[in-house]
C-alpha cells in the first residue's frame, strides 16, 4: 500500500471518528439550556453507555471504574476509580477502558470538551 493511499485512509477513519463524536455529543447535549445542562446531559449518555463497575487503567495503573458522575460544581465529568484499595475522583478524559465500544464514549466527551 502506497503512502498516500494510507495517509487518505487514516484520514477517513478520522473523519468518521469525528462524525461518530459529535453524533454522541449531539445526543448528550440536545435540548440543553446551559453548560450545566450539557454536563448532566453527559453524565447521562455516559451512565447509560459505561457499565460500572468495570475494569480501566489510569496512566499504567490497572483500576476499576465503579461509577460516573459529575464534579461539585457540575462543570466537568468525573470517574469514581477505585486504584488498590483507595477511591479516588479522575477527570474520565483520564481513564482508559479496554473495551472499544464503550471508550468512544469518553473519546466523544474528550472531542466535546475541545471543540464544544
Amino acid at each position: 500500500m502506497s503512502k498516500k493511499m494510507n495517509r487518505k485512509m487514516k484520514k477517513t477513519i478520522k473523519t468518521n471518528q469525528i462524525k461518530l463524536y459529535e453524533k454522541i455529543a449531539e445526543e448528550a447535549t440536545i435540548d440543553c439550556n446551559d453548560e450545566e445542562d450539557q454536563i448532566v446531559g453527559w453524565e447521562i449518555v455516559l451512565d447509560e453507555n459505561i457499565a460500572t463497575p468495570r475494569p480501566c487503567r489510569i496512566g499504567k495503573q490497572e483500576a476499576v471504574l465503579e461509577k460516573i458522575s459529575t464534579d461539585d460544581n457540575a462543570g466537568s465529568m468525573m470517574g469514581i476509580v477505585r486504584l488498590h484499595k483507595t477511591k479516588i475522583r479522575i477527570l474520565i478524559q483520564d481513564v482508559i477502558l479496554d473495551n472499544a465500544k464503550a471508550m468512544q464514549y469518553i473519546n466523544a466527551y474528550k472531542y466535546w470538551c475541545k471543540n464544544g
